[in-house]
């Protein structure tokens, strides 16, 4: 499967096309390819995923090894811009640029295509009621709620709790966000019921589970750190909330919307060069192409 290329193959490919003479956009995943190809040249850029950020880093570091310069990547932030960081580095010189938030869909978010997915999927009407009935707009409620899960997966990334967030297989079942929110309130149902239930589905897919209090104690630690919200709530848990609200608050048609990526798709949609252009992310991407005199990006209308 492609995901299992290695780096040197990625980068092979790259030098045998020879005839190529345009900019290699590396990115992560091939959704990024859906996101990207709409907001750059076509015959300028070819862009190729990495499959995996640190794979990336790798492909562009044999690539420049090997005297290529063509090229540049764009990687999702993560938890990199978070404070005591030791992998930040503000001297970081390479041409790999990093998403606003902390991911792609994230940054959707932040430059309003959540109103265009409402109003896509829903109504004007539907959608003011449900949040005056709940007292916080839709977006409010997907970070206030997600921002605990974040902080969870950030614990478990610093601390080697042993939880797991992801499927085995592309079709496995996910980790349910309605076993710690309620999906009728809205409302966090607290930090035990979200520990128990990442305990729960990690059981059979990790070798060391830490303990429940230990893992308690760490998700306080990251809490006290007060990070940026937007920096730890993750767009692909952001998109499935957004499908629970859509189905069982809004009451949208729920065949249109059969899983999270359906919403990432939506959300994409509605990124278009006018919003992008709006973002940091374009700012140095605008900046490098000046300094490189060459043209990437699409002209904003």
């Amino acid at each position: 499967m492609e995901e299992h290329l290695t780096p040197e193959r990625i980068v092979n490919s790259i030098l045998m096309d020879s005839s190529y003479k345009g900019i290699y956009l590396l990115v992560e995943g091939k959704k990024d390819i859906k996101l990207y190809k709409r907001l750059v040249v076509e015959d300028a850029v070819k862009i190729r995923p990495s499959f995996g950020k640190y794979k990336m880093r790798t492909v562009y570091q044999q690539l420049t090894e090997k005297g290529f310069s063509r090229k540049i990547g764009i990687r999702d932030s993560d938890f990199l811009r978070l404070s005591n960081n030791p992998k930040f580095d503000p001297n970081f010189i390479d041409s790999i640029f990093v998403t606003d938030c902390h991911d792609a869909e994230m940054m959707m978010l932040e430059q309003g295509c959540l109103l265009d997915f409402l109003a896509v999927i829903s109504d004007e009407v539907k959608v003011r009621d449900f949040e005056k009935v709940h007292k916080k707009t839709i977006k409010d409620l997907i970070l206030d709620n997600l921002y605990n899960f974040g902080c969870l997966k950030l614990a478990n990334k610093r601390f080697s709790l042993g939880l797991v967030f992801k499927p085995e297989r592309v079709d496995g079942p996910i980790l349910k966000l309605d076993k710690f929110i309620c999906d009728k309130t809205w409302k966090y149902l607290g930090h035990e019921k979200m520990v128990q239930a990442a305990r729960d589905y990690s059981n059979n897919k990790s070798k060391k589970i830490a303990s429940k209090e230990e893992i308690l104690e760490k998700l306080l630690v990251i809490f006290g750190e007060k990070h940026a919200v937007t920096e730890i709530v993750h767009g692909h848990d952001s998109a499935e909330l957004l499908r629970l609200i859509s189905k069982h608050g809004l009451k949208a048609d729920s065949r249109g919307l059969p899983d999270s990526d359906c919403v990432e798709n939506l959300l994409t949609m509605g990124f278009d060069l006018l919003k992008f252009s709006k973002t940091q992310l374009y700012a140095k991407l605008d900046a490098w192409e000046k300094a490189s005199n060459v043209s990437i990006l699409r002209p904003v209308a």
